[in-house]
């Protein structure tokens, strides 16, 4: 190692961890002004070069090992406490990120003492520029591997970096890393094999660590997921049973109502009556389909059309539905219909405004098919096609009438062609 390496290596080991850093935190929100995070690194690696200078020693007694971790733990801290005053983000999310980060530049040095067994790159390590084309080529390498290896994580990450279980495992994992490594490979005395076996064993940790963390964040986001179409859920239910009591009470009363102008028969003129009952007959928009649950949906659907100008037409029998639990019923189709009405509602002036819902049954099998009109181009996540609407159930609406359809043992599936979205949905009567 060259001498003005040497020299250095405290600070250079902090520039290379925030650099690690960046490969999971920059879909995180710098702090403005955004200089800041340049300034804090500045003076990170000024402190970092002064405790190196009075911590780092060679010395191989328990004094030497100790003040060696106490060097590492300053650069790790220095770390958190730069990535902590540049983004907003809260101390979870930090901790995850700056020990992923710390652990990629392990990695990263780790491939380096590998490559520095074989002569020709320990000879570039030993010369003064040789050593910046070892490190370009070990630390630049891993780290774009790992950027892209990790991307999908991190790119998607939302509130998934905030967790504290996931942050303290991580904390926990460095500090035993920065450990362990202090303990090993600080030590002159190894042999090839030793510093061989040590290197590669660092290599397949570091991984390993990284793979448990961000595995650890996709089974955290699936729970979130679950939670949140649950309350989706509940929500629909309660809206069912509220829209069920208010189409009974509609219907109760426009009965009423006609009964009442039925006794006017002789104290008010035809004309007169006439228009009394064409006006009552606007608000009989109950539908009769055979089922319950559908007559509740479709005569709620139905009202919100109307109000927004738009043609709903239903072709189906309600009979045919009956093997499906109401929930899932008015689950289906909901979410199915608020898409439409979505969809349409975004139309220019002037368009066809219509959704057509169809369903024919044959034997076992039950086929449901949607329609409408559609302007602009489709985002799709998993295959499914993903709304703007509440952020919180971002893409779970189509979720959910996937999970039903197969709950079903069906299928479902969507195309956009000719101006025109098209959905299908295959169900099978157990």
């Amino acid at each position: 190692m060259p001498d003005w390496y040497a020299y250095f290596r405290v600070p250079l080991l902090l520039l290379q961890s925030l650099i690690g850093v960046q490969i999971f935190a920059y879909t995180l929100e710098l702090r403005r002004p955004r200089w800041l995070l340049p300034i804090w690194t500045l003076l990170g690696l000024v402190i970092c070069h002064v405790s190196g200078q009075l911590l780092y020693t060679k010395d191989q007694d328990i004094e030497g090992i100790l003040r060696r971790i106490m060097s590492s733990m300053v650069v790790y801290f220095m770390v958190i406490i730069v990535v902590w005053l540049s983004y907003r983000v809260s101390i979870w999310t930090c901790l995850f990120v700056t020990s992923s980060g710390y652990i990629a530049q392990d990695l990263a040095g780790s491939v380096k003492g590998l490559l520095k067994l074989i002569p020709w790159g320990e000879k570039a390590a030993a010369d003064p520029l040789g050593i910046l084309a070892v490190d370009l080529l070990c630390y630049g390498g891993i780290f774009t591997l790992l950027f892209f290896a990790f991307r999908p994580f991190t790119r998607r990450r939302d509130e998934n970096f905030d967790n504290k279980l996931k942050a303290i495992f991580s904390f926990g994992v460095l500090l035993l890393c920065i450990g362990m490594a202090r303990l090993t490979q600080d030590n002159p005395d190894r042999n090839l094999i030793a510093r061989f076996s040590e290197s590669l064993y660092s290599v397949i940790t570091g991984v390993f660590v990284l793979l448990l963390q961000f595995g650890t964040m996709d089974r955290a986001k699936l729970h979130h997921n679950v939670d949140a179409m649950r309350e989706m859920l509940h929500q629909q239910q309660q809206q069912y049973e509220v829209g069920k009591a208010s189409m009974q009470l509609v219907n109760e009363k426009y009965h009423d109502l006609k009964a009442l102008l039925q006794s006017f028969g002789g104290h008010v003129s035809p004309s007169q009556l006439e228009k009394l009952e064409d006006s009552i007959d606007k608000y009989d928009l109950y539908i009769h389909t055979g089922n319950q649950v559908l007559d509740v949906l479709l005569t709620e659907k139905r009202t919100l059309c109307q109000g927004k100008e738009i043609r709903l037409t239903c072709f189906l029998d309600g009979k045919e539905f009956s093997f499906l639990e109401e929930l899932d019923l008015y689950s289906l189709l909901g979410n199915a219909l608020n898409n439409a009405i979505e969809a349409v509602e975004r139309l220019p002036e002037g368009e066809e405004r219509f959704i057509s819902l169809t369903a024919q049954r044959e034997g076992s099998m039950l086929l449901i098919h949607l329609e409408n009109p559609f302007c602009g181009t489709l985002r799709f996540a998993d295959g499914l096609p993903q709304s703007s609407g509440d952020p919180r159930y971002h893409g779970f609406g189509m979720k959910s009438m996937e999970h039903i359809a197969e709950k079903y043992g069906g299928s479902l599936s969507v195309r956009q062609a000719d101006g025109r979205f098209y959905l299908d949905i295959l169900l099978f009567a157990s």
